[in-house]
C-alpha cells in the first residue's frame, strides 16, 4: 500500500468513527493524522474541538443540565468530518504525485483570484485576446478544483461570475465542471449550495450542468448529510423552483442510459463493426461511394441483407433512444494533446477555440464542417473536440473531397435548423444527454481516470434513498423512471419505485396496469408471495384480464401450488383457447401434477397447431420422458437436436438415451451438455435430476462411473 491509499484509508476509517459517534476515538486518530502537519489553522482548529469535547464530558460527568448537548455534540462532528479533509489533504498536499495535488502545489505558488480571472473573461468580448481567454479558463479550472474548503467569499465570487453577463455561458458552464470535480475530490456544504443555486441559473446550459454536478456527486456525501441540513434544506427548496423537476427528470434519464454504455460499447466491437466488416464488398462500396452522388444497387443489396439491417434498425433505435452508441467511435480519438489538459474534456465545442481553428485551418471546409459540428445533437462536446482534431490528420486532397460532399443544399438545411432551434423540452434533454455522455468519457477515457471515483460505477438512480429524491418525486418522474428501469430488466428498482408510487398515491396507482408492472417486477426478483398480492390488486381493478391470469398461475405454480395454477389457466382458456403459449402453461401444469397423458394431448395440439416449433417439442420430449415413454422421448429430442439445442436439451436427451440402456449416444450428449453449460451447472442440473433416473431403472452406483466417462 503506497502513503497516499494509506492515508486515505485512515482518513475513511476516521469518517466511520465520526458518523458511528464515535467522536473520542476519532479525534485521537485525527491527532495520530496530523503528525507532520504544520498548518497552524488545521491544528488550532482541532484544538479548539478537542477542548470543547472535553469541556462536554466534563459536564456530562458532573450531572449538569444541558438542554442543548445534542445539538453541540451533532456540531463537533461536523466540524471533525470538515477537519479530517483537512488533515488528509494537508498531509499528501507537499509530496503526493495524484494529479490533483500536482495541480494544488501549481496553484499555490500562483497569485491569481476569482475576481481577477473573471474581469479577463468578462473582457474577452470586447480584447478578442484568445490567448488570455484560454489562459484564464484553465487557471479558473485550477483555482476551483484544487480549492479545498470553500469560505462565503469564494461561493460569492462564483456566483457573481457565472451570473455576470459579460461571461460567456460556455465559460460558465465550465466553471461548474470545476466545482463538480472538486466536489468529488472532498465534501464542502458550501459547493453544495453553490450548485443548487446554479441550478437556478437563467442558462439551461449552466442550470443541466449544475443538476448533473449534484447527481453524481451525491452518492459520495449521502451519509454525511444529516450533520450539513442546510444542504437538504436548500434541495428541497429548489423543489419549488419552476421548471427544476422537469428539467432533473431529464437530467436523471440522461445519467441511466450510460447504464447500457458499456454493454453498447461491447455489441459495438464484437456485433454491430463485425457485421458490417464482414461483406467483402464493403471497402470497395465504400470508395465508390465516394466518387459518384448515385447509390450503387449493390450498396442497397447489401443493406438489405437482413442481419446488416437488422443491426442497423437496432442500432437507430438506440440511438433515438438517446443510449450513447459512439463511445467505441471516438474512445480511440482521446489522445490528443488537447485532452492531457483536464478541463477540456468538459469544454462546450466552439470553432473559435484554438486548437480546432488550428485544425481546421482557413480552408472553406471549416465553415462548413463547423456550422454541421455546432448543429449536430447526436455527438457530445469531447466527441466533437475528437472529430476536430482528426480533422488536422486528413490529407488535403480528401479535405476538398469532403468539403464537395458537403452541399450547398445541406448547407442551406443546417442554417434553417439553426434559425428553428429545438423546443426547450428537446434542447435541454440534448444538453443533459451530451453532458452525461462527456462526463462519461472523461471518467473512463482520461488517461489518469483511475484517481478519480468513476460516479458511473455507482446507482445513479437517484429516485430511491438519494439526497435528491425530493427533486423527481413528481407524477410524471416517477412514472417515467419506474417504466425505464422495468423496460431494461432492473426489476429490483423498478419493484422499489412502483413501492414509492404505491405509498404516495400515485394516480396510475388507480390502473390495474400499475399492478400488473408491479407484480412482474416482484416476479422477476422472486418474490411470488408479494407479486401475487399486486397480481391480486390488479384483478380487482380489471377481472378477469388473461395476462394477470396467466402470471398469477406462474406465480402459484413456482410458489408449489400447481393446482390453483392450473384452475388459473383453464379460466383463462376459455378467452383464448388458441394461444399456444398459455396451452404449453396448462400442461406445464399438469405434469407438474403428474397427469402426463393430459399434458401430452395439450402439448401435441400446440405442435399440430404450430408445426417446427422447438418449444412444443421440448414439452412433448420432456412430459414423454417423465410418462415412461423414452422412444417419444428420443424422437421429438432427435428433432430438437437437429435445430440449436440448449445445454439442459442436451442434458434431457442424454437422460432418455441412458434410460433406454444406448450408453454411448447418452454420454456425448452429456458432454454437449458439459460444455455448454459449464462443469458446475451441468453437475448441479444431472444431480438434481438423479431420482428421476432412478425411478426409471438407473442404478445409483452407475452415476460415479458415467460422471468419470464423461
Amino acid at each position: 500500500m503506497t502513503v497516499d491509499e494509506d492515508l486515505k484509508q485512515r482518513a475513511a476509517q476516521i469518517k466511520d468513527l465520526l458518523l458511528s459517534s464515535r467522536l473520542k476515538e476519532a479525534l485521537e486518530r485525527i491527532q495520530m493524522q496530523m503528525a507532520g502537519v504544520s498548518d497552524w489553522s488545521v491544528t488550532s482548529r482541532y484544538e479548539d474541538i478537542d477542548r470543547s469535547y472535553h469541556y462536554m464530558l466534563q459536564y456530562f460527568g458532573q450531572g449538569s443540565p444541558d438542554e442543548h448537548r445534542t445539538e453541540l455534540y451533532r456540531q463537533l462532528v461536523r466540524r471533525a468530518l470538515l477537519l479530517n479533509d483537512d488533515v488528509l489533504q494537508a498531509r499528501l498536499q507537499p509530496q503526493s504525485m495524484l494529479l490533483y495535488y500536482q495541480h494544488l502545489r501549481s496553484r499555490l505558488s500562483r497569485t491569481e483570484n476569482i475576481e481577477g480571472l473573471r474581469m479577463i473573461l468578462e473582457s474577452f468580448v470586447d480584447t478578442n485576446d484568445t490567448a488570455a481567454h484560454e489562459r484564464a479558463l484553465g487557471l479558473l479550472f485550477d483555482l476551483i478544483w484544487t480549492n479545498g474548503q470553500w469560505s462565503s467569499s469564494d461561493s460569492a465570487a462564483l456566483l457573481e461570475l457565472i451570473d455576470s453577463p459579460l461571461v460567456m455561458e460556455d465559460d460558465s458552464a465550465l466553471v461548474i465542471s470545476a466545482v463538480t470535480l472538486s466536489l468529488m475530490e472532498r465534501f464542502d456544504p458550501l459547493k453544495c449550495l453553490f450548485l443548487c443555486q446554479a441550478a437556478e441559473n437563467l442558462s439551461a446550459a449552466v442550470s443541466v450542468r449544475a443538476l448533473t454536478g449534484l447527481a453524481v456527486t451525491s452518492g459520495g456525501f449521502s451519509d454525511v448529510l444529516p450533520y450539513f441540513p442546510e444542504v437538504n434544506s436548500r434541495i428541497t427548496l429548489l423543489c419549488d423552483a419552476p421548471g427544476i423537476k422537469e428539467r432533473m427528470l431529464k437530467v436523471q434519464m440522461a445519467l441511466l442510459l450510460c447504464r447500457e454504455t458499456k454493454e453498447i460499447d461491447r455489441r459495438m466491437r464484437e456485433e454491430f463493426i463485425p457485421t458490417m466488416l464482414r461483406n467483402p464488398k464493403l471497402g470497395d462500396l465504400m470508395r465508390e461511394e465516394l466518387e459518384r452522388d448515385d447509390v450503387s444497387p449493390d450498396w442497397n443489396e447489401w443493406i438489405e441483407k437482413p442481419e446488416i439491417k437488422d443491426k442497423l434498425m437496432q442500432m437507430t433505435e438506440l440511438q433515438m433512444e438517446g443510449a450513447d452508441v459512439y463511445m467505441s467511435t471516438f474512445s480511440n480519438l482521446k489522445n490528443y494533446p488537447f485532452f492531457r489538459e483536464i478541463q477540456n474534456w468538459f469544454r462546450v465545442f466552439s470553432m473559435d477555440q484554438p486548437d480546432v481553428r488550428n485544425a481546421f485551418g482557413s480552408e472553406g471546409v471549416a465553415s462548413a464542417i463547423g456550422k454541421s459540428m455546432l448543429a449536430s445533437s447526436v455527438f457530445c462536446n469531447s466527441d466533437k473536440y475528437s472529430f476536430a482534431l482528426t480533422f488536422s490528420q486528413i490529407p488535403r486532397e480528401q479535405r476538398e473531397m469532403l468539403s464537395g460532399q458537403l452541399t450547398d443544399e445541406a448547407l442551406d438545411a443546417m442554417d434553417e435548423a439553426k434559425s428553428h432551434p429545438s423546443p426547450t423540452a428537446v434542447q435541454e434533454s440534448n444538453l443533459a444527454r451530451q453532458y452525461a455522455h462527456d462526463l462519461y468519457r472523461f471518467f473512463n477515457l482520461f488517461s489518469r481516470r483511475h484517481e478519480f471515483r468513476n460516479p458511473f460505477d455507482s446507482n445513479l438512480n437517484l429516485l430511491i434513498d438519494s439526497p435528491l429524491s425530493p427533486l423527481l418525486q413528481s407524477d410524471d418522474s416517477e412514472q417515467a423512471i419506474a417504466s425505464w428501469l422495468l423496460g431494461k430488466n432492473y426489476y429490483d428498482e423498478a419493484a422499489q419505485a412502483y413501492r414509492l408510487m404505491e405509498r404516495s398515491a400515485h394516480p396510475y396507482s388507480t390502473d390495474y396496469r400499475f399492478y400488473q408492472q408491479m407484480g412482474y417486477a416482484l416476479q422477476r426478483t422472486q418474490r411470488y408471495e408479494d407479486a401475487l398480492e399486486a397480481y391480486r390488486r390488479a384483478d380487482i381493478l380489471q377481472p378477469d384480464n388473461g395476462w394477470t391470469l396467466r402470471h398469477t398461475a406462474q406465480c402459484y405454480r413456482l410458489t408449489g401450488n400447481p393446482e390453483a395454477a392450473l384452475e388459473l389457466l383453464l379460466q383463462a382458456e376459455k378467452r383464448s383457447a388458441d394461444n399456444l403459449s398459455l396451452q404449453i402453461q396448462i400442461g406445464d401444469c399438469l405434469v407438474d401434477l403428474k397427469r402426463y397423458d393430459d399434458a401430452l394431448t395439450r402439448f401435441f395440439k400446440v405442435d399440430y397447431l404450430k408445426p417446427d416449433y422447438p418449444k412444443a417439442w421440448r414439452a412433448i420430449a420432456w412430459c414423454a420422458f417423465l410418462a415412461g415413454r423414452p422412444d417419444r422421448a428420443r424422437e421429438y429430442y432427435d428433432k430438437l437436436l437437429d435445430t440449436k439445442p440448449t445445454g439442459n436439451d442436451c442434458l434431457n436427451a442424454g437422460h432418455a438415451y441412458f434410460v433406454e440402456g444406448d450408453i454411448q449416444r447418452a454420454v456425448s450428449l452429456y458432454r454437449q451438455s458439459r460444455k455448454s453449460l459449464g462443469a458446475e451447472q451441468f453437475e448441479k442440473e444431472f444431480q438434481k435430476d438423479e431420482p428421476l433416473l432412478v425411478e426409471r431403472g438407473i442404478s445409483e452406483s452407475d452415476f460415479p462411473l458415467l460422471l468419470d466417462l464423461i
